[in-house]
Formats: structure tokens, sequence, C-alpha cells
């Protein structure tokens, strides 16, 4: 049984047993279930396994829904359900998807990293390390 758990702001917990692919893919059946985040359709928790018996379904999506209360989610916030191996699929392609704060971060440290260069750059031919044109100066 496979489940992963995030807290609100990000950080992983783990309620009972945390197992990861090293690929970093979760397996699935179509006996998963997931806990999603209303407000954003992000994948709160998912578990595997369980289905074989009904009278203890409902329980098990009980497990899910605790789960995200104790990490800081509200019940109206939340939702449980049983998935498809279909349904399974294209969430598990959101997993890896950055958030837009994700991708903001990365341009920023783009133009971070730009901007130090240039300055390395300027410093190194203020020395004569370096010509106008940036190739090295040999000596």
């Amino acid at each position: 049984m496979n489940r992963l758990c995030l807290t609100k702001n990000g950080k992983i917990i783990v309620p009972t047993v945390l197992i990861l692919l090293i690929v970093g893919t979760f397996v699935c059946n179509a006996d998963t279930r997931v806990c999603i985040n209303k407000n954003t359709g992000k994948l709160i928790e998912s578990q595997s396994g369980g289905d074989d018996r009904a009278d203890l379904k409902e329980m098990r999506l009980n497990t899910l829904k605790q789960n995200a209360l104790n990490a800081g989610y509200k019940e109206d916030e939340i939702e449980v359900k049983w998935v498809t191996d279909k349904e399974w699929a294209v969430m598990q392609a959101d997993l890896n998807k950055p958030t837009p704060e994700q991708i903001e971060e990365k341009e920023k440290e783009t133009l971070i990293q730009a901007e130090i260069r240039e300055q390395a750059i300027a410093e190194l031919i203020k020395k004569g390390k370096l010509n106008k044109d940036g190739k090295i100066v040999k000596k």
C-alpha cells in the first residue's frame, strides 16, 4: 500500500508508510483512492489497495480524510474518492508539473545567474584577465 500526504505548506508527512518508487511514480491499481484539494485540484494524498472488502471502502476513504484534516486542511477544502487507472494516470502526470510559483522562482534564478555572470565578466575584463570580447588574455 502506497501513501503520500502533503501539508498545506507543501511539506511531506508520513501518516503511515511512504513508499516512493525510484522513478518517482506510484503503483496504482483500479483500487486507488485519493484526497484532492478542491481549491487547486492538486493531489494531497493517495493510497492503493483495499477495495477487496466493500464493507471497508468507506472507512478507507475516511482515513484519507482524517490524514488531510491532521495535515491542516479543512473538511470543505478536500474531496476523497476512488479513482480508475485512467483518472490516476491523469493525476500522476500532474504530479511533476511545476507550480506557477516554482516557474517564477526558476525564471528569477535564471535572471540572477545571468546578472552574476555579467558582473563577473566585467570584473575579469577590468582586472585584465579577459579582453573586451570576453576572451582569455594570454600572458
